[in-house]
């Protein structure tokens, strides 16, 4: 079998691959608060996800970026936090390292939501190379196509998830209600009175219809339940490594699907 990681090849066999295909897969992530989950699963959760499509696919996979945006969390222990310009600019610039190398198309698996913008500006910036991005969030997929195996919500999700890769003791059960971003149903701030209503994070709702308004309403500073039992975790270890297949299986059609695609047909103004 060929090697599929990019940093276990040498360049010779790094050049062999970008030979192969003309389409990349890049996970992103971030560190910060999860109440007892590990501040890193933003990250450790697309990169066992963008390892186990490079296996089934073939396609080349590079490093995961455990560095993202962090504006919310910056105050926490851990968190580590970069502007949304240095990351526009970091990923044009990858991009147009993977476009010397012969790639044509990205596929950006993210865990955090808060990478989205500098990922899609990024996006438009590299189109003028004829280049394609797509951005895959593990967490969308999931509530769309598998609503059934965590219905409690995506703050468990991704405990389990982080069972799931590194075990029961890595989560930390201390208990007495946990912080960050944490909880099913956080406490929301009622930041511009009654009627413009708070949903999570920037969404908002006005008389039954949808507002963004770049502000968080989420008082991550709050305790939030729901409170871990440590009997809870062989449960959620075994789902979350039903979720991780499936959700691999399901890139990995996608990754399949998107190699196809023409990039210059794609891109040509009607």
């Amino acid at each position: 079998m060929k090697k599929h990681r990019l940093e276990d090849m040498s360049w010779m066999e790094a050049e062999e691959a970008f030979q192969r295909s003309n389409t990349v897969i890049v996970p992103v992530g971030t560190l910060h608060a999860h109440g007892p989950t590990p501040i890193g699963i933003d990250a450790s959760s697309v990169e066992r996800l963008a390892d186990l499509v490079g296996k089934k696919t073939g396609l080349l996979t590079l490093p995961v970026q455990p560095y993202g945006e962090n504006d919310k969390m910056r105050a926490y222990p851990g968190s580590i936090a970069i502007s949304q310009q240095v990351m526009e600019a970091f990923y044009t610039d990858l991009c147009r390292s993977l476009h010397q190398n012969g790639i044509r198309k990205v596929i950006f698996l993210n865990g955090h939501g808060g990478n989205r913008e500098p990922l899609t500006r990024a996006g438009r910036n590299v189109r003028e190379l004829g280049m394609l991005i797509v951005i895959l969030e593990w967490w969308t997929i999931g509530k769309k196509l598998m609503p059934d195996l965590f219905p409690e919500g995506t703050d468990i999700w991704e405990l389990a998830m982080a069972v799931a890769i590194g075990g029961p003791d890595i989560a930390d059960l201390r208990g007495g209600g946990y912080k960050g971003e944490w909880g099913s149903n956080p406490p929301l701030r009622k930041l511009f009175g009654e009627k413009i209503r708070p949903l999570g994070f920037n969404n908002f709702e006005f008389n039954g219809a949808p507002a963004l308004i770049p502000i968080d309403a989420w008082d991550i500073d709050v305790n939030s339940p729901p409170e871990v039992e440590k009997s809870a975790l062989g449960d959620l270890q075994r789902r979350g490594e039903a979720s991780i297949e499936r959700l691999a299986e399901h890139i990995a059609e996608f990754a399949k699907e998107f190699q196809g695609v023409d990039v210059g047909k794609a891109l040509t103004k009607p």
